[in-house]
């Protein structure tokens, strides 16, 4: 069998494994538990999966019968399946049937999800092995519980469409699941009376009734003998509806005054007359966009600059993306070979073949230049550009950038590139940017401005300019409780607006005091298609649209439009991203961490697919906790860099990539990865400190006579290079 096939364990049902086009053959046992524990938990060290499967043996011995057992599965399959050294997990070659159902139901494709599998190891019983009996009988509960929460929402989908004979079905396979559950009665009972089936929803009750006294030893729930009665009386039950959504007005988007930043604004007016550039810094919120987008937009027409998170895993990824969008809106600008040529680097489709690497400081000098040319050609008819968030630019973008900065400063709309305003959030630039901004503005180029939170009265202000009468009678509450942060002060509003659309008499709760808590809150209130949805758009980051966020979740553009509508009507989504980074920030920490991954394993894989930046993909894999699928993109990553001549980021990449195959107990490959570093990214004399540290690695992992020659030769390349510095020193 080849070493790069796809093995097929099944693990739900009758515990079998499929290598190429034979038929299913059976795992044994304890082979089976072996798969399906190390499958399920992500794997384990090798004592603890041998004391689970060998309790009674010693260490030692337990140890012994799991490598006979991995020696009996490799020769019966042909290849590992269990790879690693002290640590243990399956070998990314094996594709397991538990995985794929459990991410189907992470993704909340439901009907998908019951249509396969079975109970966890089938019939197998494991009650000489306490401690995995135990951890077994858990799996099992979780998995029959997955199989509820996906009939009861799809059941209750279907309600919800006024599809009653199809929720019916959903319903019935619940109570088959869950057949003592007074919830699942009535959630039967409900359909069947919906339908027109009274005889059959009174029979049901009956048969709750006794399952109750049998089962629990207690009656119905009120709710449930106030429904019974109404269907006694054959009255009209009401369909199920979501509850209805109050509209936020553009306004609390942003608000028609800009309130408390006069001081800031005399300052920028300043700093504009001379020329120079201005560099805004403050909080999460404190409104640093508004006034940069408000003083840009005062000095006429402006072209806008984003970092994103996830940028500062790409290099350049920030300038690709931006500068991919203001050319794609200027289909009229003429740039001459010289640009395109060299700056096809970052976007290939400005030139027909392939960009040759950089392989110099002159061939770099050439990408800067005709960045600045871009850069110049672009800027005619602007007045200004602004550059938003840049504590995400990756730090190649931002060498980029600020040699443009150096360029052309000061800045003179008449005669080059127009002047530049940057934001970024305070403390959270790298030392060395934030330490180039300030010798700018200590030159005299620039100036650096402290955004701080709103006074009261300014708070105020704001509010009243919302002209939203209950948003007045709680203007002076909100003032005080805001801390003067606009973006509290209207997820606050927001907040208030929402809870308008609760029944008449219902009280409406305070408050709360800390803006993640209200993102949060409003999130509760998204339907679970949108919320779903938000999440997906979340893990892309920086790069994401409706087409890319529908085929991460695998379902029809169609389907997912209504929930995009929704989050932009919430202002969860504004413009093709996220209205505000903590809106993005509170998205990402609510949902959990098996979500998070299964929607990050489904990005890696719909953007390898469509030829995505390796980088991007290897960040997926990764934060999807399959580091092994990781290691392809980021050798492509590692070759994309050295391209650009980025070595530290091609170094990172491949150490990281090598360091994972070490783990796997994929030594050779880790070897060759290591080798790879020293030849193609590390030389003596370069980034030293990591050379000494790949040599190191590089001998711990050679094994064969032809690795350790090659650790000979790289080691005695390393002490001529020394040797030749001392002599010239």
């Amino acid at each position: 069998m080849s070493a790069q096939s796809t093995v097929r364990v099944a693990v739900l049902g009758t515990p079998t494994w499929l290598g190429g086009s034979s038929s299913p053959r059976p795992l044994d046992r304890k082979t089976a538990a072996v798969l399906a524990f190390l499958a399920l938990t992500g794997g384990g060290t090798r004592s603890r999966v041998a004391g689970l499967l060998w309790p009674d043996s010693r260490e030692s011995t337990a140890r012994n019968n799991l490598v006979q057992l991995l020696r009996k599965l490799r020769l019966t399959v042909g290849e590992d399946l269990v790879v690693g050294a002290d640590v243990v997990r399956l070998s990314q070659n094996a594709r397991v049937d538990a995985l794929d159902l459990r991410e189907l139901f992470l993704l909340g494709h439901h009907a998908a999800f019951l249509e396969g599998g079975g109970e966890v190891l089938g019939g197998y019983v494991y009650g000489d092995c306490p401690e995995f009996d135990d951890w077994l009988r858990g799996e099992r509960a979780r998995w029959r519980g997955w199989r509820r929460e996906a009939l009861a929402a799809l059941s209750a989908r279907e309600e919800e469409r006024g599809a009653y004979e199809e929720a019916l079905g959903w319903a019935e396979g619940l109570l088959v699941e869950d057949a003592t559950s007074e919830e699942a009665f009535v959630r039967l009972l409900r359909l069947q009376y919906l339908v027109g089936d009274r005889e059959g929803a009174l029979h049901t009750f009956a048969r709750c009734e006794d399952m109750l006294r049998r089962e629990h030893r207690a009656a119905p729930l009120p709710t449930t003998l106030d429904l019974v009665n109404t269907i006694r009386l054959g009255s009209t039950l009401p369909p199920a509806a979501p509850r209805p959504q109050r509209v936020i007005p553009p306004a609390v988007l942003c608000p028609p005054v800009l309130a408390g930043r006069e001081r800031e604004w005399a300052v920028m007016e300043e700093a504009w007359a001379r020329g120079q550039g201005i560099i805004l810094s403050g909080d999460p919120g404190v409104g640093k966009t508004r006034l940069m987008r408000e003083f840009a937009a005062s000095k006429g027409r402006w072209f806008h600059l984003d970092g994103r998170p996830g940028d500062t895993s790409v290099p350049y990824g920030t300038y690709a993306r931006v500068w991919r969008g203001l050319l794609r809106g200027r289909p009229d600008l003429e740039l001459p070979d010289w640009v395109r040529e060299p700056f096809s680097l970052l976007l290939p489709e400005l030139w027909p073949t392939r960009p040759p690497p950089l392989t110099s400081p002159a061939d770099k000098e050439r990408l800067f230049a005709a960045t600045g040319e871009l850069a110049f050609r672009i800027s005619q008819g602007m007045t200004c550009v602004i550059a938003d968030d840049t504590q995400y630019y990756d730090a190649a973008s931002m060498e980029l950038g600020a040699s443009i900065a150096a360029r052309f400063v000061p800045f003179d709309p008449n005669g080059g590139v127009v002047p530049m305003l940057t934001a970024h959030r305070r403390g959270q630039l790298p030392p060395a940017v934030e330490g180039h901004l300030r010798g700018m503005v200590a030159a005299g180029l620039g100036v650096w401005i402290d955004v701080e939170p709103l006074d009261e009265e300014a708070a105020t202000r704001l509010l009243v300019s919302l002209k939203l009468p209950e948003v007045q009678r709680h203007a002076p509450r909100l003032a005080r409780s805001s801390g003067g942060n606009p973006l509290f002060l209207l997820e606050a509003v927001k907040h208030l607006l929402e809870d308008q659309a609760r029944p008449a008499g219902e009280e409406v709760p305070p408050v709360p005091e800390k803006v993640h808590a209200l993102i949060t809150e409003r999130l509760r209130r998204l339907s679970p298609r949108a919320l779903l949805l938000a999440q997906a758009a979340s893990v892309l980051q920086s790069e994401f649209d409706l087409d890319l966020v529908a085929a991460v979740l695998d379902a029809p553009l169609l389907d997912v439009l209504p929930a995009w509508q929704e989050l932009e009507r919430t202002q969860v989504l504004a413009g093709g991203r996220f209205s505000h980074d903590l809106v993005y920030e509170s998205v990402r920490a609510a949902m959990s961490v098996s979500v998070r991954q299964a929607l990050h394993r489904s990005a890696a894989r719909v953007l390898e697919r469509q030829g995505g930046n390796p980088a991007r993909i290897a960040r997926h894999w990764l934060e999807g906790g399959d580091p092994g699928r990781a290691v392809p993109g980021l050798r492509a990553a590692a070759g994309a860099a050295c391209a650009a001549l980025r070595f530290v980021e091609a170094a990172e990449a491949l150490e990281q990539a090598a360091t994972i195959l070490e783990a796997n107990g994929e030594l050779d490959a880790a070897f060759g990865v290591w080798a790879s570093l020293i030849r193609d990214v590390l030389r003596p004399g370069v980034l030293d400190e990591r050379h000494e540290t790949a040599l190191r690695r590089l001998a711990d992992v050679a094994r064969t006579p032809e690795q350790q020659a090659l650790v000979e030769r790289c080691l005695e390349e390393r002490r001529s290079a020394d040797t030749r510095a001392q002599a010239v020193s």
